[in-house]
């Protein structure tokens, strides 16, 4: 490309944003399909918001770091708008917006880019996407659950086995906190206990008593209560233990209305069979302002140094903000992008460069329109199908079929049209059927797209 002075311009993107090429696009967009199956499974429906809403919208919603990384700036008409930087504040002033029109509760789904100007780091960057779920209008601790089994589903969905979901509950930690007087002091307490797994504890100590000013004994007292001493672990407290260190925590404060919740939760997962996929997690905080009650993150186990790909929990004044009407919700997050590097690096994407099931080859131009019939039938059938648009030696047309990474062939010329029979030649194992009929050649690819699905 060249400018106006006839200049090259070279092509290159922001530090942070990349190109997806389809290699990398189709895994994406066959995740997402996956994921949006699960979402409506139990009943969620889509929306979308802007990528751009107001400044004012945004700022202080998340927290002091969430709102230095903002993108903002000023527009033509001299208006102070920002991106999104998730989707859980636009949902709030849409649902707020939209109060009258909609039927609670209001379970959605949002599967859109979001912007943070953070420091990108492998499976993080500046512009990425967000796979969200929320229930909008119940307080109930159903609906907690209900979220829960949902991140569930979507990772056993993805063929994703080795997963746990981390669990705790910010009144929980409020309760601590007050138990030791610091209740005035809740957010940055808990902000800096968020950074545990990052810093360490005992950088978590230095920062709550030099930088924060606070006891010695207050701190080693919270994280005592809390099970975050010296031998603490990040795989959180699993199995029948998470009721034994809950029930003492329970004795230990006043407000036990949130312990009482967490039991219910993990007494409901024990009973559904699948309480060996979830922990009881302390250190587990979030560190967005908006959190009101249980909060969760995700975690690939043999891959924890990626973080969460999966994050969310309960907000129960987020709309408050823009209306009178304050709308309970609880939801969760899978950060695509993240998810993605994590299964690219335990080999478990395929890597494809194109979406065809099968290509037809072209012997001669004059056939086109009888291949254009015959791919319009495998694609009543649900097959995706390429034809190659130009006449070429067969040798070229394989190697384009290899390069795109199609597995079968459909080859066809004027003979095989009179009698209806054609060849398929399977390119992965150089297998060929010769003369057989389309619908046999339809159930072939069928059934090899169920085995790999």
């Amino acid at each position: 490309m060249a400018n106006a002075q006839g200049k090259h311009i070279t092509p290159k993107v922001l530090k942070g944003f990349r190109d997806l090429l389809p290699e990398s696009m189709i895994p994406k967009k066959k995740i997402i399909r996956t994921l949006e199956r699960v979402f409506e499974s139990f009943g969620f429906s889509p929306i979308d918001t802007p990528a751009l809403e107001y400044t004012e919208i945004l700022l202080g919603k998340g927290s002091g770091e969430t709102d230095k990384q903002i993108y903002r700036f000023e527009d033509h008409g001299g208006r102070d708008v920002a991106l999104r930087f998730d989707l859980t504040v636009p949902l709030a002033r849409f649902v707020s917006q939209h109060f009258s029109e909609l039927v609670f509760p209001f379970k959605r789904y949002h599967i859109a880019p979001v912007w943070r100007g953070e420091n990108t780091q492998k499976g993080r960057y500046r512009e990425f996407y967000q796979c969200d779920f929320d229930i909008l209008g119940s307080d109930s601790i159903n609906a907690d659950f209900e979220i829960l089994h949902v991140i569930r589903s979507g990772f056993e969905a993805i063929g994703c086995k080795d997963y746990m979901i981390h669990i705790n509950h910010r009144r929980l930690l409020n309760a601590i906190l007050a138990k030791f007087g610091k209740e005035a002091e809740t957010q940055k307490i808990l902000q800096t206990i968020d950074k545990i797994y990052k810093v360490g504890r005992d950088e978590v100590v230095r920062i709550l008593i030099e930088d924060e000013g606070m006891n010695a004994d207050t701190v080693n007292g919270i994280l005592a209560i809390l099970r975050l001493n010296e031998n603490f672990s990040k795989d959180g407290v699993k199995g029948k233990e998470i009721f034994t260190v809950l029930e003492k925590i329970r004795d230990e404060i006043e407000d036990k209305t949130a312990a009482d919740e967490l039991l219910t939760i993990f007494r409901n997962l024990e009973k559904c069979g699948v309480l060996e996929h979830f922990a009881y997690n302390p250190a587990i905080t979030r560190g967005l302002d908006y959190y009101t009650g249980i909060v969760f993150e995700s975690f690939i186990t043999d891959k924890m140094e990626f973080g969460s790909v999966c994050s969310g929990g309960r907000y129960d004044n987020l709309t408050g903000l823009y209306s009178k009407n304050a709308v309970p919700g609880v939801g969760a997050s899978f950060g695509l992008d993240r998810l993605l590097s994590v299964l690219e690096d335990k080999q478990m994407l395929t890597k494809k460069n194109s979406v065809a099931d099968v290509i037809i080859f072209n012997l001669d131009d004059s056939f086109i329109a009888d291949y254009y019939l015959l791919a319009q039938r495998m694609q009543s059938a649900g097959i995706n199908c390429e034809i190659v648009l130009s006449k070429s030696k067969l040798g070229n047309q394989f190697k384009l079929a290899e390069r795109h990474g199609i597995r079968y062939a459909l080859i066809a010329g004027g003979d095989e049209f009179d009698a209806e029979r054609f060849n398929l030649k399977d390119i992965f194992s150089a297998e060929e059927k010769k003369a057989i009929s389309i619908e046999e050649i339809i159930t072939e690819i069928q059934t090899n797209k169920k085995v790999n699905s």
